[in-house]
């Protein structure tokens, strides 16, 4: 008898949870029963993999459930637009993120803060230190690197070494725009413990590959049976560490008078309007290196395997550079708006392969409906940036390497811009606040060096000349093509010539930056 009513109570919970779980669905998009992420084994698939099966199952837009956490997947720029942008009131929260967001940072990253004051605070400090106006002040040493960059890549004999010399450009450019001191070296122990901690926050920030996320009751643990706790705990120590002794070596330089423009200088100068303490500020001058450095370089190499892949567009970006420039001296960046052709390029490679292919997920703080469907509060909402990439209502043909698709955009005055030509940034208040000064170095970076070189492919050990795959890409929150090998050659040795004089000038002024 005891039995019988054992059972019968049993189901009848189950009848409950069954019909609790079932209620909470009603009315959301579709999508699959299972859990996609939260095992104690995480997925080797990629999420944005995942999700592009789910929306050939489902739709442009479907959910499911991380642990008790409900999650929307957006597939289309229209959906992304209305939600992000237009109702961005509710729209631009962030998820709890318990490894990369609590125990790592402790809450301090503006990448992952939830909406509100301080988040408002620590936006305003990003918006005051990269804004479009702000931007221009870092024209000049954007220019001076690149032309120490194309003298490094001379004496550079395969892509390995090209990497390492693009790498050190794109760190130098970041350290300049958060601490506005020069990197002349990838062994300089700042840029290796800072890519330490980028590695770290970008692992710990991959959906799916922690349990804790999706159960986070994990926590209630005694802290010594939480396996996961001690990296992050550790990792956090060092990067306090690190961020206060860069943060208090701007404040040394400000006290005599030799601190450079960067977003530190400004910030500490108005720490008190910002409403930052001192660890909250060192945390948030981390910001341009952490978000800066990783997505720069993985849409340069995007758009180096374009041009390996498109020969024909590099001609083309060459002719329209040799047109408008010459062979006589380098392009720079008034010269931008009349080459509209290679503008095009670089947009296109970020659109034919974007880099971070889900974003950062928003966070709903009201309830809400779209479309007859039901986004509950709470939800966790991907912007799915790579299925956006390649949604034909939109793009025709989204596999073809097209730049006319930009062109009628940079011939325009028009300062506003569609949604399809942004997308790529993110969506809403929460939109990339480093987007112009990564622009400003991607455009001389491209032109520069499709003046200097042709980008051709390299031969394997029997010397075929070997095509990289193109979607064969590596990485989490940030994703990049697996390296691939290709070589520069230089166009003429007129050019040689120009870019030793012109880099040895560079190197001079450069020194104020260190």
């Amino acid at each position: 008898m005891d039995l019988i009513l054992v059972s019968v109570v049993l189901a009848s919970v189950l009848a409950l949870v069954y019909a609790s779980w079932t209620s909470k669905r009603r009315g959301m998009p579709p999508g699959p029963a299972q859990r996609i992420f939260g095992s104690r084994k995480p997925s080797t698939v990629p999420p944005w993999k995942i999700f592009a099966a789910l929306h050939k199952q489902y739709g442009k837009i479907f959910s499911f459930y991380q642990g008790s956490t409900p999650v929307v997947v957006l597939g289309t720029i229209k959906a992304a637009t209305d939600l992000l942008d237009k109702r961005g009131s509710i729209y631009s929260s962030r998820p709890r993120n318990i490894m990369a967001g609590e125990l790592l940072s402790g809450g301090m990253r503006g990448l992952g803060m939830p909406y509100g004051t301080r988040w408002r605070n620590w936006r305003a400090l990003m918006h005051a230190g990269m804004s479009v106006e702000a931007s221009q002040n870092y024209k000049i040493l954007q220019s001076l690197e690149s032309k120490i960059l194309l003298r490094d890549l001379l004496s550079a004999s395969d892509s390995v070494e090209y990497s390492a010399h693009l790498r050190r450009f794109a760190i130098s450019v970041v350290f300049c725009v958060a601490y506005g001191r020069r990197v002349l070296s990838l062994d300089d122990p700042l840029v290796v413990e800072n890519m330490k901690t980028d590695e770290c926050y970008i692992r710990m920030s991959t959906p799916g590959r922690y349990i804790v996320e999706s159960w986070p009751i994990l926590l209630k643990l005694p802290h010594f049976l939480q396996w996961f706790r001690a990296e992050p705990l550790a990792q956090r120590a060092r990067d306090t560490a690190l961020y206060t002794r860069l943060m208090e070596g701007v404040r040394e330089q400000m006290k005599v008078g030799v601190a450079q423009s960067s977003t530190a200088r400004w910030g500490l100068e108005k720490q008190a309007e910002w409403g930052l303490n001192d660890l909250e500020m060192a945390f948030a001058l981390s910001a341009p290196f952490s978000a800066g450095v990783g997505t720069t370089l993985a849409t340069f190499d995007v758009f180096l395997l374009a041009m390996l892949c498109h020969p024909e567009v590099m001609k083309k970006a060459q002719a329209e550079l040799d047109g408008i420039v010459g062979p006589h001296r380098l392009p720079d960046f008034e010269d931008a708006e009349s080459l509209p052709y290679l503008r095009a390029a670089i947009k296109e490679s970020m659109r034919w392969r974007p880099v971070a292919p889900l974003g950062v997920p928003h966070s709903v703080i009201a309830e809400d409906m779209y479309e007859s469907m039901y986004v509950p509060k709470g939800t966790t909402v991907y912007a799915n940036i790579i299925a956006m990439s390649k949604d034909e209502e939109v793009f025709s043909s989204p596999e073809e390497f097209r730049p006319e698709r930009y062109l009628d955009e940079m011939k325009s005055d028009s300062k506003v811009l569609p949604p399809q030509s942004t997308f790529f940034f993110g969506f809403g208040r929460r939109v990339c606040p480093g987007m112009h000064v990564g622009q400003n170095s991607l455009f001389i970076l491209a032109a520069r060096l499709l003046w200097a070189f042709d980008i051709n492919r390299s031969g394997d050990a029997t010397g075929e000349s070997v095509l990289p795959d193109k979607d064969d890409f590596i990485g989490g929150l940030v994703i990049r093509p697996r390296p691939f090998a290709y070589s520069l050659d230089l166009r003429s040795e007129d050019r040689r010539s120009l870019i030793l004089e012109e880099s040895r000038k560079a190197l001079d002024e450069a020194s104020m930056w260190g």
